[in-house]
């Protein structure tokens, strides 16, 4: 998680504190309003409390567990008072406690310095949403992945049908998003399923709690080009695409190529490379295209340390329609 992400999900539960703490007071107002004996069982419970870590620094134990047990005695009959009091007003006993979103970590994300299921949950929405897969690509996941619209005929340049070439892309993939090491380059024309695979992966480890920045070429270099130029001055979205734990470029060409944007496309690559932090790039370009279009750094990048694989096939979109 980068620390951008870390503070924002944080900042949340800040608010989220603050408002349980106005909530319990207000509903406190109320009770004491209605029930005024619970005030006086509520400041003997303070008063309680700060005898009972008195007692628990002195020296003699026995005394110090006779007294402990004695006081605790006490705490448990008053808090069984009030809480009968509470039920017959028509007042849950948890009433004044129970303004918190979560009860298990009390809204703090954590439990015991682990993070709470509530803080997982909020990270992992937090990161769908900021991953361009939130809305069409709801249904991209390796188990919709479809490999009846490959053809299953013997192809010369394969070796093979190009079904079960790209049945053998699939399971790299899959490997990939249990143990994403290295980097991949997904080339091919338009309709094979690279952006769709791109999602699949994505989501596998977005599941996992994984940071996944996944954005098309467009867009990525558009936000690194206005921050660049002065257009936009936050830094969090730069530092998410060199932070992250996986990011994919999606549909790489589609963007405008000049030597500004060659610029931060060689300077992304090489952080991430240097960071050892694992990239998945797809286009619609072959290697020649991108040696031709692209700088011979950002070139040499690619073929040395990306695992290239071309996709084959028909455009499945095109298939669809037919079908339908």
């Amino acid at each position: 998680m980068t620390p951008e992400l870390y503070r924002e999900i944080m900042r949340t539960y800040s608010d989220k504190q603050s408002r349980a703490l106005r909530l319990s007071d207000m509903r406190r107002e109320e009770i004491y309003s209605r029930i005024p004996e619970i005030q006086s069982i509520d400041e003997s419970l303070m008063s309680f409390n700060i005898s009972l870590v008195k007692i628990m620094q002195d020296p003699d134990t026995q005394k110090r567990k006779s007294e402990t047990e004695k006081l605790k005695n006490r705490i448990s009959d008053m808090l069984s008072k009030k809480n009968s009091l509470l039920l017959r007003n028509g007042y849950p006993e948890n009433y004044i406690e129970d303004v918190y979103e979560c009860p298990l970590c009390r809204d703090t994300g954590f439990i015991e310095n682990e993070p709470c299921s509530c803080f997982k949950s909020a990270m992992r929405q937090k990161l769908y949403s900021d991953s361009s897969l939130k809305s069409e690509n709801d249904s991209e996941s390796f188990s919709s992945f479809s490999l009846e619209y490959y053809s299953d005929d013997p192809d010369p340049r394969l070796k093979t049908s190009v079904r079960k070439y790209m049945e053998n892309v699939l399971n790299i993939c899959k490997s990939f998003a249990e143990n994403p090491i290295g980097n991949l380059l997904f080339t091919g024309h338009t309709g094979l399923g690279k952006s769709f695979l791109c999602h699949s992966i994505a989501k596998e480890l977005l599941d996992k709690n994984t940071d996944v920045v996944c954005d098309s070429a467009f867009m990525l270099f558009d936000r690194l080009l206005n921050r660049r130029f002065g257009r936009e001055t936050d830094d969090e979205y730069k530092n998410s695409v060199l932070g992250c734990s996986l990011l994919i470029i999606d549909d790489l060409g589609a963007e405008n190529i000049n030597s500004a944007a060659n610029a931060e496309f060689f300077n992304l690559l090489n952080y991430r490379l240097t960071s050892r932090k694992p990239t998945i790039i797809s286009t619609n370009l072959s290697m020649t295209d991108i040696k031709q279009t692209y700088s011979e750094r950002i070139f040499s990048r690619i073929m040395g340390e990306y695992k290239i694989i071309p996709f084959f096939g028909e455009d499945i979109r095109i298939l669809k329609r037919k079908r339908s």
